[in-house]
């Protein structure tokens, strides 16, 4: 379970877990300027095997947990 980062804007996770070694895959880049949306796209790498993730946003990452 992640903790929810008060001073941070609702948006994908910084960190995921890596489908393919389990190792921590870091998104990259940083937020658009005007924000997260729906249909953009988080890419990540992977730290060990160095794969690369692109996930599209969805409305569950742009919620703010209470």
């Amino acid at each position: 379970m992640t903790v929810a980062d008060p001073d941070r804007p609702p948006g994908p996770p910084e960190v995921i877990t890596c489908i393919d070694c389990g190792g921590r895959a870091h998104l990259l880049g940083e937020a658009p300027e005007l924000g997260w949306a729906a249909g953009d796209l988080a890419v990540y790498r992977c730290e060990d095997c160095r794969d690369r993730w692109d996930l599209v946003v969805d409305e569950d990452d742009l919620s703010v947990d209470d």
